[in-house]
């Protein structure tokens, strides 16, 4: 390979370190920040309850509301720069509802008519909301909010808090709101920009991935070739003697510099050491891979390729003749991969899914 082509490959290995690093850090300090806040969100409630003097039903419904949060807060956040999915904003919201419900119900059901214990929660779900809000989700935040005033208006009075109307329409967190919603309404455009670019890197970093492993897999070929042709045109350019083994090997090294280039999805130890075994025998054996696992998940591929070799393994072990097709199927196909043998009296063919498993076995 050319030297630019190298260069151009360790600045992406550097770069990519790079943005590792930098999306690490940022990701332990934002971590670390969450951390801290709801450490201090515990230890304010627990202060505000023991000076209270609460009751038991009412630290029972700010531990469950503490949860909820906690877990909104979690699932609001847990996709960092990428698309938060509608899955994970909709359990968010309902946690957020459930989580002030049970605070306005502990409150309600309080002896004491101060809310001081119960105002961290509330506040909590507004900073919920806001993030919401930061995720382009915009309309769910705001029908959040909507729904929380609706039961801060109903359980509220059963409180006997003075302040209960205060708590319900807080100045302050309404502002954040209105500002948070100013904000993505105004930048949509580049926030929709900077999400795009970092899709984009993404794939740009995948696709450096994939050719970095295709140059490796490609080296690795290069060597065991170099393994067991060095030998053999080592004794050709000296002038020694070509045995009728040495042919065989020629051939059969043919046969399996064929196989990695149509059937590299089966191009794993196992299935080259048996099918060249197998050859030697005298049974032909065809490889071919077209395509399909490039459409499965890394570890269903991976399944399916361990699976498609252990057949073809077990089928070509006591085999002295006869022929067998190993194949890998287009993507979408099922079956995923089948093994066809064929040898004197016996015909079968053993299909296997998506899964690795073995479907089924036609016999005939």
């Amino acid at each position: 390979m050319g030297s630019p082509v190298i260069a151009a490959l360790r600045f992406r290995r550097h770069s990519r370190h790079g943005d590792f690093v930098q999306n690490f850090h940022a990701t332990r300090l934002f971590a670390a920040a969450l951390v801290l806040y709801f450490a201090a969100l515990a230890g304010r409630t627990v202060s505000s309850g023991l000076s209270r003097h609460i009751e038991g039903t009412s630290w029972m419904a700010l531990s469950i509301a503490f949860v909820l949060l906690a877990g909104a807060v979690f699932l609001a956040t847990r996709r960092g720069a990428h698309e938060l999915p509608s899955s994970h904003s909709h359990a968010a919201a309902v946690a957020v509802v459930l989580g002030v419900a049970v605070t306005w119900g502990g409150a309600a059901n309080s002896s004491d008519d101060v809310l001081r214990p119960y105002s961290p929660m509330l506040s909590t779900a507004i900073v919920v909301l806001v993030i919401l809000m930061l995720r382009n989700r915009l309309a769910l935040a705001w029908t959040v909010v909507a729904v929380d005033i609706a039961i801060g208006l109903a359980l509220g009075p059963l409180s006997d808090s003075p302040n209960w109307l205060t708590a319900v329409l807080p100045r302050a967190s309404f502002i954040a709101l209105f500002i948070a919603s100013a904000g993505v309404v105004l930048l949509s455009t580049q926030i929709s920009e900077m999400r795009a670019l970092s899709l984009r890197r993404a794939v740009d970093r995948r696709g450096v991935a994939n050719l970095r492993q295709d140059i490796f897999e490609r080296d690795e070929r290069i060597r065991r070739i170099d393994a067991r042709v060095r030998p053999l045109l080592t004794k050709v350019a000296s002038g020694s003697e070509i045995s009728h083994d040495d042919v065989v090997d020629a051939r059969l090294l043919e046969a399996r510099l064929r196989d990695g280039i149509r059937g590299r999805g089966l191009d794993v130890p196992r299935v080259r050491h048996s099918v060249w075994e197998a050859r030697r025998r005298g049974v032909a054996v065809t490889v071919l891979d077209d395509g399909g696992l490039t459409a499965l998940p890394t570890d269903q591929a991976q399944a399916v390729t361990n699976a498609t070799a252990r057949v073809l393994e077990d089928e070509l072990d006591h085999l002295k003749n006869g022929e067998v097709i190993a194949r890998i199927g287009p993507p979408g196909r099922r079956p995923v991969a089948t093994v066809v043998v064929e040898a004197g009296a016996v015909r079968r063919r053993v299909e296997l899914t998506e899964d690795g498993s073995v479907s089924r076995v036609i016999e005939s």
